[in-house]
């Protein structure tokens, strides 16, 4: 299984697996309730309990990918389930991966807008 869908499926879990990111791995999310930047460890975990607070059960699953030399598009659909109203729902995303020489992924931005997801994904 590729880097970035371990690394999400340990977001999710709620327990972010630092070892597949670097120290300073940055999430930055262009959307949504849980828009903002969110920076190492202390900042992953400030996500997940905003996005817990929303949500109390999410699971995703991998619909395309794109790669090109350090980065790659990955477009997910999450299924998450409100937690006051128990209405389910699916968040359709596309997840801009940035990794390191070792493999280790150093930044991901997130966008719900396909043509900013695009603008990302070409950017040096």
């Amino acid at each position: 299984m590729r880097v970035a869908e371990r690394f999400l499926e340990s977001l999710i879990a709620g327990e972010p697996d630092m070892t597949l990111v670097t120290d300073d791995f940055e999430y930055e999310q262009h959307f949504g309730s849980t828009e903002g930047r969110y920076v190492g460890e202390e900042g992953l975990r400030r996500w997940i309990a905003t996005f817990y607070e929303i949500w109390d059960q999410a699971s995703f699953r991998t619909e395309s990918v794109r790669e090109a030399a350090d980065r790659i598009a990955l477009v997910t659909t999450t299924s998450v389930r409100g937690g006051l109203t128990g209405i389910e729902v699916e968040l359709r995303a596309t997840g801009i991966w940035r990794f390191e020489s070792d493999g280790r992924a150093s930044r991901r931005d997130s966008f719900s807008d396909d043509a900013a997801a695009e603008a990302a994904f070409l950017a040096e």
